[in-house]
């Protein structure tokens, strides 16, 4: 008697293969997205490349320690060095030469962090300036802001006399020093530098008592 053995379940059928994965798009389609990602990823290096050029380009210069006055004569604990990027029509000292500037002095105020230019420095014969007058006054209190200090953009108010003709008149000057005065309490005594043709005008003002100080912007006007 013979004996047949049946086939396993499936024998005689094709294996079947997994279907192929394919990529999305046509062939010109995936070239535009390669190039695409290349052309990001070249863009932020370069991005990266020119973001350290920048910081190379950085320039060791020196800037002011504090509020520095016109007519002060500099000392190395009024400077130190900063690194900054500066354009070539900026006038600036190099940090090099931090030493040799000690002793020149400034013919306009330099605030805190403020760049010291190079065109501001001379010996103390050249300050004031050819065209600018210092002029000293003492001040009682209300005559001036109370946070007044050397270095400040003021203009000069000077009260009409009761017979003169027309309203009082401002001048435009600096703080160049502000000291207490000793027989006043809250009085003090300012020195101000203006330019020459309004010197006679204020000095004769600020003997009379007549004379105000309102602080503005640096920039702006009398």
């Amino acid at each position: 008697m013979e004996t047949t053995t049946a086939p396993p379940p499936g024998a005689g059928r094709q294996k079947q293969q997994p279907p192929a994965v394919r990529l999305a798009g046509g062939g010109a389609r995936r070239w535009r997205w390669l190039v695409l990602a290349l052309t990001l990823t070249t863009a932020g290096a370069l991005s990266g490349v020119i973001a350290l050029e920048r910081l190379d380009e950085r320039t060791g210069v020196v800037v002011a320690d504090s509020d520095l006055p016109a007519g002060h004569v500099l000392d190395v604990s009024d400077l130190r060095v900063s690194a900054m990027t500066v354009s070539s029509d900026v006038s600036f000292v190099a940090a090099e030469r931090l030493e040799e500037i000690v002793g020149q002095t400034l013919t306009i105020p330099v605030v805190e962090g403020g760049l010291v230019p190079e065109t501001v420095l001379g010996a103390d014969a050249e300050f004031p300036e050819a065209d600018r007058a210092m002029v000293g006054a003492t001040l009682q209190p209300g005559r001036f802001p109370a946070s007044l200090g050397a270095g400040a953009a003021v203009s000069v108010v000077v009260s009409a006399d009761e017979d003169a003709e027309g309203g009082p008149q401002a001048y435009a000057a600096l703080v160049r020093s502000l000291t207490p005065d000793p027989g006043v309490e809250g009085a003090v005594t300012v020195e101000l530098l203006l330019a020459s043709a309004d010197a006679a005008r204020v000095a004769a003002a600020a003997s009379a008592g007549q004379i105000s100080l309102v602080q503005v912007h640096p920039r702006g006007g009398a």
